[in-house]
């Protein structure tokens, strides 16, 4: 265990091939971000790859749970994707790049056999909308609308950066 505002991490420069946060960052507030990131980028090996998952802003869970600080929309992030044209805005000095922006949707919290069978069924016809809007170039805010539009209990989205 280790505090993640405790810099430097004690790890060696180049140390892993994958580093995986999984609904963390959301718990802390963008320059705290910023600064794992940057530490996240020196013990990750080059080539290496970072995913990051966070609640969507329009989901349910991502204002269920009052220890989270910052919310995300798909496009957020590109803010840490040096190739991206607004990542001046975020103090990270790494040289990462977003390849990979996706989803996982459970609209409904059922805890019964067949209502989740249910839940399956429906979350995957959004989950797959979602993923198309994802591939539109020409309309960047679609994928955020339709999740806006629905009320899903969590809209999980998925980044994926390399080194």
């Amino acid at each position: 265990m280790h505090d993640l505002l405790n810099f430097p991490y004690p790890f060696e420069i180049a140390r892993f091939d994958k580093i995986y946060l999984r609904h963390v960052i959301e718990h802390f507030k963008i320059v705290e971000i910023n600064k794992m990131l940057n530490e996240c980028s020196r013990i990750l090996r080059s080539n290496g790859s970072i995913i990051i998952t966070v609640p969507h802003v329009f989901s349910i869970s991502a204002f269920l749970d009052p220890t989270h600080k910052s919310f995300f929309t798909f496009g957020s992030g590109g803010f840490w994707d040096v190739n991206n044209p607004k990542s001046y805005y975020s103090e990270i000095n790494t040289d990462l790049h977003l390849i990979e922006t996706g989803c996982r949707v459970n609209w409904f919290d059922w805890k019964r056999y067949r209502l989740r069978k249910i839940n399956n069924w429906c979350s995957g016809i959004i989950e797959g909308r979602i993923k198309k809007a994802l591939l539109n170039k020409n309309n960047p805010s679609l994928a955020d609308r339709i999740v806006k539009k629905g009320a899903f209990q969590l809209v999980e989205i998925k980044w994926v950066f390399k080194k």
